[in-house]
This record gives C-alpha cells, structure tokens and sequence, in this order.
C-alpha cells in the first residue's frame, strides 16, 4: 500500500543500522524464526512428542477427545470421559473456537497436531517481537535480538505449559498494533488489536491475557501524555479519538471472545473457583521467591540442583516450581543492559524508559509480596501465578537489550557489525539452550505414547466391553486416551462436584491401600466398571475380578512403567453407567447412543422408577422421555436421573449450554459489526468523513482512512 512519507518516533540511530526493505527484512525474520525452532525442538520437527509436566494428565486427554470427536464429525460442547463429565468449551485447556487449535486437531494426528501449534505460536512470538521493534524505529539487528531473548528467554523452560506459548506469542503484537496505530491512525489497527486479544482469549486459558490488558492498560495513557516523542505530539489534535477507538478495541475484544467467555464464566459460578479458598484456590501459587531471582545473573547456582523454593515464602504466597519461577534474560542480554545503562543507550528514549518501568512494576508483583492486597481484587484473585508477571519483565528487557546491542554497533563497519550480531545471538542461543535443558518438567521423546493409541490393548479390550466403561485409576484424566472415562480427575477449573468432600471419594484415594467399604460403596455408585492398578490387588479386600494384566502401548511408557505391567479388573457389584433407583425383576436399561452432546438410552420398567445415568448433571443438560422434555433430578449430589413410567422408553441427554449460545451469538454479531465497519472504511472513507466534503485530504490525514486508490 502507498502512503504519505511517515516520520519515525525516534530518527534512525545511524546510516550503518539504517533498516533494511520491507522484504529482505521479513524473510531474514523468518527464516531465523523458523531455525530457532528447530534448534531448540528439532524432536518435535522430526515427529517425536513431549512428555513430562501436565502433558499426558492434562492436555492431551483433554485434545484427544476433542480431535475424535471433530474427526468423527461433531462438534463437543461436552467431555464426558474425564470424570462424570464437565463442559469442554467452558475448561481452561482444550481452546475450541482457538482457530489453529480446530484445524490442527480436525485434520492432523493429536501428536502433530500439538507439535505444530507449540512450534507456530514459537514462530510468531519471535516474528510479532521483530516487528514491534521494527515498528518504534529500531535496526533489524535490534529487531532479531529482541526476538530471540523475548521468546528463547521465557518459552523453553515452559514447554510443558501450551497456554503459555499461546497466550504469549500475542503480547508482542498488541504493542505493536498500538504504535502503528499512533503513528498511522489508520483504523484497521484497532481492529487487529481487537483480534491479537482475542486470540488470547479464545484458548480458554485467559491469565496471559489479564497481564496482557493490565500492561496496554498502564502503555496506553502513558505514551499518549507523559512518554512524549514526534509520535505522541502528532496525536495532540487526535488523542480523544485515539484513546476512544482504542477503548472501543477493548470493549470489542470480549464480545467477540465471548463464545468463549460466557461458558467459561458460567462454569466458574459452578467450581471450586467460585469463591477463593483454601481448598478451592491459591492465586498465590506459582511465585518467584525473592532469593531465587538470583538466577537472574547466575543461573548455574540452581539449575543443576533440586531447589526447596516453598522454603522462606513471601506474606500471601503458596508453593511454587521451577518452571513457574523461572526467569532469565541471558547473559548478553543482562550485560547489553549494563551497558546501555550506563552509556545512555536507551535512556534518551522514552519509550523504552516507559517498558522498564512496566517491566519493573511486574518484577516487584512477581514474588508474591502483594498477594494479601490483590488477591481480593477481581482477576488478581482469579488466576495463580504472580511469577508469570516476569513475560513482561522478559519482554521489556528483550526490547531494550535489542537497542543496546544495535547503539553498541552502530558506529563499527557493517562487516563487523554482522559478525558480532552473529556472534552474539549464537552465543545467546546456546545459553537459553542450556538452561531449558535444566529448568523443565517435559522432554522429548522418539515414540510419545500418544503416537500409540491404536496399539493399546487396554483400548481393544474395553471397546468390546458392550457399555462405557469408567475407570477408576491413578494418573488422572490419564486413561482417557484409550477412549474410556476415568476417576478422579484433575482440572484446573472444575465442576465444584469433583472438589467437594461431601460429595467426592473419601480420602485417601486407594491407590497403595486398600479401599475402605466407604470407598468401595462410593466406587459402585459413581458407575466404576473397573480398576487399573500398577499393583496386583489384595482379592480379598477388593470385590474385583481379574481381567488382563500386561504391558500397554500407551498406559505403561506414560506412567513410566516399563519393566512392570499394569493390572486390569472388573468391579463387582457396580450399577454401571446407567441402572434404576430401586431395580425390581424385568427391568432393563442400555445406551444405545453415546456421543459427547447426545446419550439415548432404551429403557423398559414394569413399575414407575427413576432411570439414574451416572455422568454430571450440569447446567445446559435436558431430557427428554419418548420425544417429550422431561424434569431431570439430581441423584446423590452429582449424578442424572428422570423418573420413568411403567413400559418402555426412549431416554436421550441432550447438551445445550444457554451461556454458549448467548456467548455465540453475540461473537458473531460482534464479527458481523467489525468487518462492516473495516468495509466501509477501506471502500467507502467519506461516509465516515462527511464534514470534510469538498476538499482534497491525503489520507493520514483523515485519521487513517483509506481509498481504493490508495491500496495496491
């Protein structure tokens, strides 16, 4: 597109780091985008698959359905194998209407699936970082640094964690949309800004998202009145309407999220995060201890070894780990910083004064030392973690870094100038390579398990057990891949059902002991058909009957056990996925249909009873009797029922959730309104431009309006 020429927020430092064309600039991005990737997980390139972390009892149980039900041509609102169900559109971790999350699950294996969007989102975090340097003004060797140390210095370590590379890859972007929209006011970044924070939000996993708003919310106001440059002085005519827009941007990027948002809230007023607690929520999980940031300037003092970081906490913090205390800049990075520092390399320019502030305002949250005041504000309260603050304090160092690096060169012969930036990425790559090798819960392995879902025995022999089966295992959510549901659970964000003592199984969980009666009567009522074990069972003390005991393709190498078999049995005297409140002779019940959204269930009863299907009852649930709505009753605090008149039935579960619906319908309204307005914008400019009739206005003008003949 042509434009008028545009002045740049900072001049050029000097005709050595005079940036190159458009073009080159991109590919060069690119292809070290690209690279970065593949030094770092060329295991994940190659077809191999992590394990370790949350992987294989959170994340892949949870895109494993999804992508068979996507494949098997529908679209689940509902996961009815990780416990008794929970809304799957509304949980923190499968990301359903995250657009790469649908193409990848729908067309590609689980396991390539997973690795292509972990590697893409890398791509992106150090593309839209290149660009945002790129966009204030600085060389392409400030651009590639900044890149480098922004997405090696904070992702690696935090592979096991895919909402983080999601969640951060986006951040960079929305700076950049801002200033382009400072320095162009054109419209169309407002409405990229609505979809980079969107694309945030729509995962499901929204704290990177928070953080992300809280940082716009500080850069915004400041770069508009206090961090003065040629930039922010052009937009003295324009700044009521530049902070509306924005605003507007804001408002915009909930409504179109909130397909996502409204189940995720309705199922939030129905958790253990309903209220914060101390058995429901610890917001103050997953600091950075004040000792551990050290690590800062000398890794090497705790990365090879195991660290007690629960030892000393700060006033309102919980436990922690490594991961999520991880933060480390690099050491050219720290020592470009140093540099800068002192020689003025970065402080002559607001706006980078402006991010370390920010970047220094999220340090100080990162230990936890608020947590008392915050925890009782709306968002703060919400989300654990103050260490994942330290993404904006990596993020300000990368760009700041990037400049002391291209200041340092900038009066040096371009040779040498390439040689020392080579020198110095090289460097800092192999640092950031080291380190994600000692702080990381995941490795990568040839032959993930989840490759192997068709080779599992366990899943042949459970398909033809003739009704669902629901196992009662440890591992959680673990057995769910071989396509069975599974009890207990673990979810971050949970029907409060699974929470509650009063409800759930007693503790403690049998899983070295053997059961009480109390755990075994619990056990039959929730519907548990059998047991896997990675013991032999006392038959003694469990009412159980052996059923296999081998070697799994995928339950043995992702419990680590290879030398050991697991332990396969049928719990006697359960009442199944689907038995009646007070069976009498002739009675009979079968799911003839089970699918995410939809059970039906043939029934047939000589005397009027109620027809129990142990899954969640939950809100958006409905039942209907013979082809007419019916009233469902809650059974036992958790479980389905509907009474059912003496003969036969037809009995179909259908999930609808009215929070969904809303929240979709007001997405694509609000989609409908943003591409209407971008529309006229780009075709029809007068339209929004009345009062400037009858004179000629270039376009930057016109508060970035665009004419057909000015795009190319």
């Amino acid at each position: 597109m042509s434009r008028s020429p545009q002045k740049k927020a900072e001049p050029a430092p000097s005709a050595e780091t005079k940036p190159l064309g458009t073009p080159l600039f991109a590919g060069i991005i690119l292809i070290m985008a690209v690279a970065l990737t593949w030094v770092f997980w060329s295991g994940l390139w190659s077809g191999g698959g992590l394990i370790g972390g949350d992987l294989y009892t959170y994340f892949f149980p949870q895109k494993t359905f999804f992508a068979e039900r996507l494949q098997a041509g529908e679209f689940p609102l509902w996961n009815s194998y990780i416990g008794h169900g929970f809304p799957l559109v509304a949980e923190s971790q499968t990301g359903a209407f995250y657009p790469f999350n649908y193409f990848a699950y729908r067309f590609l294996p689980v396991n390539t699936a997973y690795n292509f969007v972990q590697l893409l989102h890398y791509i992106l975090a150090f593309v839209f970082t290149a660009l945002y340097v790129r966009r204030i003004g600085y060389s392409i060797a400030a651009a590639l640094f900044a890149g480098l140390v922004y997405t090696y210095g904070w992702f690696p370590s935090r592979i096991c964690l895919e909402w983080a590379i999601i969640g951060g890859a986006w951040l960079p972007l929305t700076l950049w949309c801002v200033e382009s929209f400072f320095q162009t006011r054109y419209w169309r970044y407002p409405i990229l800004l609505c979809f980079a924070l969107s694309m945030q939000i729509l995962p499901g996993h929204f704290n990177l998202a928070f953080i992300t708003q809280l940082m716009l919310l500080v850069y915004i106001p400041a770069r508009i009145w206090f961090s003065r440059d040629e930039t922010t002085d052009a937009l003295k005519p324009y700044r009521r309407r530049t902070v509306i827009l924005l605003l507007l941007a804001f408002v915009s990027t909930y409504a179109l999220s909130a397909v996502q948002l409204a189940p995720t809230w309705e199922l939030k007023q129905h958790s253990q995060r309903a209220e914060v607690g101390e058995r429901s929520h610890k917001p103050g999980y997953g600091h950075i201890p004040v000792w551990y940031l050290s690590q800062i300037v000398a890794p090497w003092a705790w990365y090879p070894y195991e660290v007690n970081l629960d030892a000393g906490l700060a006033p309102g913090s919980e436990a922690t780990n490594q991961v999520e205390a991880h933060l480390y800049f690099g050491i050219a990075a720290l020592l470009l910083l140093i540099y800068g520092t002192f020689s003025g390399a970065w402080t002559r320019d607001r706006r980078l004064i402006l991010l370390a502030i920010i970047g220094f305002l999220a340090l100080l949250y990162t230990p936890g030392w608020l947590m008392p005041i915050t925890r009782h504000i709306p968002g703060f309260s919400f989300f654990t973690g103050p260490g994942r603050y330290g993404i904006v304090t990596t993020f300000a160092v990368a760009v700041i870094a990037g400049v002391c690096l291209e200041r340092l060169i900038s009066n040096w012969k371009p040779a040498i100038q390439i040689g020392v930036v080579t020198l110095v990425c090289l460097f800092t790559t192999a640092d950031f390579w080291v380190v994600s090798r000692y702080v990381t819960y995941a490795t990568i392995i040839p032959n993930p398990p989840i490759n192997n879902v068709d080779k599992s025995a366990l899943r042949e022999i459970t398909s033809k057990y003739g009704q669902p089966v629901r196992l009662f295992a440890p591992g959680a959510n673990l057995p769910t891949l071989i396509g069975v549901a599974s009890t207990p659970v673990y979810l971050g964000i949970g029907p409060e059902q699974y929470f509650d003592p009063a409800v759930a199984m007693p503790d403690p969980l049998p899983f070295k002991e053997p059961a009480t009666p109390e755990q075994i009567e619990w056990l039959r009522k929730a519907g548990v058909t059998h047991i896997l074990s990675q013991h032999p069972l006392d038959l003694s003390r469990w009412p159980v009957k052996p059923v296999w005991s081998d070697f799994d393709a995928v339950i043995n190498p992702a419990w680590g056990r290879f030398d050991e078999p697991v332990y396969f049995y049928e719990l006697e005297g359960s009442r199944g996925r689907v038995a009646w409140s007070h069976p009498v002779a002739d009675q009979q019940a079968e799911i003839k249909s089970y699918r995410a959204n939809e059970i039906v269930i043939e029934a047939e009863t000589p005397e009027e009873d109620t027809l129990i299907l142990t899954d969640l009852l939950y809100p958006g649930w409905s039942v209907y009797v013979d082809g007419q709505p019916a009233e469902a009753e809650l059974v036992d605090g958790m479980y389905r029922g509907v009474k059912l008149p003496a003969g036969q039935h037809e009995v179909i579960w259908a999930y609808q959730s009215g929070w969904f619906l809303i929240g979709g319908i007001i997405s694509c309204i609000t989609l409908l309104v943003i591409m209407t307005i971008a529309h006229f914008r780009f075709w029809h400019p007068l339209l929004f431009q009345m009062k400037n009739r009858g004179r000629q206005i270039p376009p930057a003008e016109q508060t970035g309006v665009e004419t057909p003949t000015t795009k190319k």
